[in-house]
């Protein structure tokens, strides 16, 4: 079959998927606990064949994977159980499709095992991990993809203070991918209300981002040597304006659109930090993760990178967004319109589907 065939069927199982999702969450409340938790499990099975399986000429890595799975002499600067997953399927099985089922299975399986303990909106949560997160890390950054599902898992350590825990799984995670070693100083937050006197520094810390970037930081300090040259690499592709390595736009409309949902929430933290017990914690991760993507991005794609791994807690925190409007079907619609708005944008605009 052609390959604009396989496109389109890669495009329209993660649109069944997505619209799936939709119609459960508007009905969520009147199913059985029993059976929304059989479906919620079968759908995240989906998931993982849908990702595991999908064609490599849909998603842009897939073919850059292959290639590490081939050549791993030549991957010099990858996370160690990239190395060693690979050359346990050679031992087992030597066809590649193997290790991108391993990484979906492990990455969305966290995912889904986070998303039930953290909140009740199962699948309003699916639907804004679908429409974001599926196709940016599970689908296309595959080793981010399981790194940023062990962070949501350690969401709740850290919320609860155990630090050890946390710790461990961010160790854990950093072996998948070292940008997840970012993560380890957010031990200082506590899951607390924001008080009064503490309310200002975020609401003022993306602007922060801004002010911080024009402060260039001397990657020769970094004494993880891997990590220093990775980094050493991108910004020299970056000063060579190589294709996706240039300069970020620190003023494009998916990181503004994602500011506005932060201060919408920010304003209404009242209203809705009385549904989830981890709301608290959340917002301010995801306002770092928003102050780091100008922060970082005197190295674009560190930026990125860094902003995205902790904004996996939008999953959790954008179907939220509900309980700060009324009539309740109302909000859950908006936060689908949300979730279609997300997908619309990286499927057209960032062209995370191949079409």
């Amino acid at each position: 079959r052609s390959p604009h065939y396989k496109r389109m069927h890669t495009l329209g199982i993660v649109t069944l998927l997505f619209v799936g999702c939709a119609i459960i969450a508007l009905g969520e409340s009147s199913i059985k606990r029993k059976q929304l938790y059989f479906i919620y499990g079968l759908t995240g099975f989906l998931m993982v064949l849908a990702a595991g399986l999908r064609d490599g000429n849909t998603v842009s890595d897939y073919k850059t994977y292959l290639n590490m799975f081939q050549y791993p002499e030549e991957a010099s600067t990858v996370e160690p159980t990239f190395t060693l997953i690979g050359s346990l399927v050679k031992a087992v099985c030597p066809w590649p499709v193997l290790l991108f089922v391993i990484y979906a299975s492990i990455g969305v399986t966290c995912k889904i095992l986070a998303i039930k303990r953290l909140t009740s909106l199962l699948f309003l949560s699916l639907v804004i991990y679908i429409s974001n997160v599926y196709l940016l890390h599970d689908m296309t950054q595959i080793r981010a993809g399981v790194a940023s599902g062990i962070f949501l898992l350690a969401i709740r350590p850290l919320a609860e203070h155990k630090i050890f825990r946390y710790t461990a799984l961010i160790l854990l995670a950093s072996l998948f991918h070292y940008s997840s070693l970012l993560l380890l100083p957010l031990v200082v937050l506590k899951n607390q209300p924001i008080a009064s006197k503490s309310k200002y520094l975020w609401w003022s810390i993306v602007p922060l981002g801004f002010i911080v970037h024009g402060t260039m930081f001397d990657i020769s300090v970094i004494p993880i040597e891997s990590i220093r040259l990775k980094l050493e690499m991108y910004q020299h592709l970056q000063e060579q304006s190589v294709q996706g390595f240039t300069d970020a736009n620190l003023f494009n409309p998916y990181f503004l659109f994602r500011c506005a949902l932060y201060y919408g929430m920010l304003w209404k933290r009242d209203t809705i930090g009385t549904y989830n017990p981890y709301f608290p914690l959340l917002i301010k991760i995801e306002g770092i993760a928003l102050f780091l993507f100008p922060a970082l991005s005197f190295i674009s794609l560190l930026g990125y990178r860094g902003s995205e791994l902790l904004g996996v807690v939008e999953i959790i925190l954008y179907p939220l967004f509900m309980y700060a409007f009324r009539p309740r079907i109302a909000a859950k619609m908006a936060v689908i319109g949300i979730g279609t708005l997300l997908l619309a944008v990286n499927i057209i605009h960032k062209h995370l589907i191949f079409t």
